[in-house]
């Protein structure tokens, strides 16, 4: 006696675990459709166990006090419910919503009748089953018949085992009603399994769930794409995608493709550096989007890959993540017109309008950088200053015309005759001030010196094909005394009036004791009546380093 109720606790509660777990299982779904009629599928479940329980274990409800006629009727108000919860659950897994509740209340109307009438007039336990029977496996066929639809419009394993739970609790109705009845096996092995296929089913239904949600999500992910490179892809500027790691194209635009002379298929085999022509540009450029993650307006030079044509843009680029990487959007606008016409306003501002040397402006702004430069690498400089032989004579008997055919003539002889680190740069009138970097001061002599043999050996034609040739007076100096070009500007002037003294059409190095012994015998001639403005009109040339005195460096 004793063994049998504590195999009967120990059923009660295995089932009671069970039932447990499936209640836990069902809220997997808590987020889903099909929540409700899993619910009521489970429910219906457990009432229906708990029906069959009592149906095998009516003493319980005799020592309670109940008679066999109420016994009945409970347990079939139980199987009733059952198949209640049942046709919900088969309402909302195949309408998405619960049964109708006028032909649900009079479905119950009948069948607290039915019950009635088996329970108390009848009085006969087996037509009571048979009923119970009845009702129940309707209901679970009813079951059956929606899951298997739902399970043909969409196959997957959970759907599959929710089929075979309602067929273990069919078996489990027609043990209760046949197996019992003839012997004393026990049904509850059908408990436990339903529940377990039932439990497993709402796992793998959550899992399929999930993976669907995940596949809807990429398809969203996706079309988004295409939807961002369609907008990408209309743009009118340049656009380019790369990635950060690898500095590999990931999207590139029709525009950005015309541009760079590559097709969007061919965009995932080159890198964005090989568009940069400048090393240095593209290197500041990547160093300030690193620090501060995005750039505006930044003006590069790039180049096509069919004809490596040079042209500028001005990049606006930020770093973005595209399809789970980082990356660097970047878009473009063609400034090549408005650099072109920039470097055209430059040269003009930098460049004599007559002999496009460099202007006297340029030369202060640059060749103290240059100068620096030489200081840095220890390195020598010198200068050379270029006069053009009895040039008012050239205007007065030629006339202006031809003065300036001698001035654009001399600025292209210096030019072609020297470095293209050299700087020449005409100060005004017939001067010219050459700047010779790392030179020293024998290098600087035999440059002026095949200046000087150059342009002595040039000439210029008139209107009427005659040929006038004209001579300079150079005056070399060179940065081994000292590094500050205010004063080698004074004494290379100094030196140049010395090359004119001393006959003209000739070089001289500056020599301060020569230099000054010439100064005196020129302040003895000077007349004295004579305004000062006017010494030197008629037999000096007046030069206009004359009195310089700008502090450059």
């Amino acid at each position: 006696m004793l063994m049998e109720m504590m195999l009967d606790l120990l059923d009660f509660f295995m089932t009671a675990l069970i039932i447990l777990s499936g209640i836990f299982s069902v809220f997997l779904l808590r987020d889903s459709k099909k929540l409700r009629g899993m619910l009521y599928f489970l429910l219906g479940g457990v009432t229906f166990i708990g029906g069959t329980y009592l149906g095998q274990h009516e003493h319980i409800l005799y020592q309670i006090g109940l008679n066999s006629n109420f016994v009945t009727f409970i347990v079939m108000l139980l199987l009733l419910a059952a198949s209640v919860l049942w046709i919900n659950a088969s309402a909302e897994i195949y309408h998405n919503r619960g049964a109708n509740i006028e032909a649900l209340g009079l479905y119950m109307a009948l069948g607290l009748t039915v019950c009635a009438y088996y329970a108390f007039m009848v009085n006969n336990q087996n037509s009571a089953n048979m009923v119970s029977v009845i009702i129940v496996n309707a209901s679970l066929l009813l079951l059956l018949v929606c899951l298997l639809s739902g399970f043909m419009q969409n196959k997957n394993i959970g759907g599959f085992l929710l089929i075979v739970s309602v067929l273990l609790l069919l078996s489990k109705s027609l043990a209760f009603t046949y197996i019992t009845k003839f012997s004393e096996t026990n049904t509850y092995i059908f408990d436990w399994l339903w529940l377990y296929v039932f439990a497993f089913a709402v796992f793998l239904i959550k899992i399929n769930e999930q993976q669907s949600l995940l596949k809807k999500s990429w398809n969203k992910v996706d079309a988004l794409n295409l939807q961002i490179s369609n907008m990408i892809d209309s743009s009118p500027f340049p656009i380019v995608i790369s990635k950060i790691t690898g500095d590999k194209l990931l999207l590139i635009n029709t525009v950005a493709s015309q541009a760079f002379g590559i097709s969007k298929k061919e965009a995932s085999f080159h890198k964005l550096k090989d568009f940069f022509v400048d090393e240095v540009n593209r290197q500041n450029f990547f160093a300030t989007l690193e620090k501060m993650h995005e750039v505006r307006d930044y003006d590069l030079m790039v180049c096509d890959l069919v004809n490596a044509t040079p042209f500028w843009l001005s990049v606006s680029a930020k770093t973005i993540e595209y399809n789970n990487e980082m990356a660097i959007y970047m878009a473009f606008q063609d400034i090549t017109t408005r650099k072109n016409r920039e470097s055209k306003l430059q040269t003009q501002a930098d460049r004599d309008p007559l002999t496009m040397a460099w202007n006297r402006r340029y030369f202060e702004k640059f060749v103290p950088d240059c100068i620096n430069e030489c200081i840095r690498k220890s390195q020598n400089f010198s200068l050379l200053l270029l006069d053009a032989d009895k040039f008012k004579n050239v205007n007065d008997t030629y006339g202006h015309k031809i003065g300036d055919k001698v001035l654009i003539e001399l600025a292209q002889v210096c030019t072609h005759s020297l470095r293209d680190d050299d700087v020449v740069a005409r100060f005004g009138g017939e001067e010219f001030v050459v700047f010779l970097n790392n030179t020293d001061t024998n290098s600087a002599i035999k440059v002026a010196e095949r200046l000087r043999q150059n342009i002595e050996t040039t000439s210029v034609n008139d209107d009427n094909g005659n040929e006038i040739k004209f001579t300079v007076s150079i005056g070399v100096v060179s940065s081994e005394q000292t590094a500050s070009l205010d004063i080698l500007l004074r004494q290379v002037d100094d030196a140049m009036y010395l090359a004119k003294k001393r006959g003209r059409n000739q070089i001289a190095l500056y020599d301060e004791q020569a230099v000054k012994e010439v100064l005196n015998k020129k302040t003895h001639k000077q007349n004295k009546d004579l305004h000062p403005i006017f010494q030197n009109e008629e037999n000096e040339e007046i030069s206009l380093l004359d009195n310089y005195d700008g502090k450059i460096l």
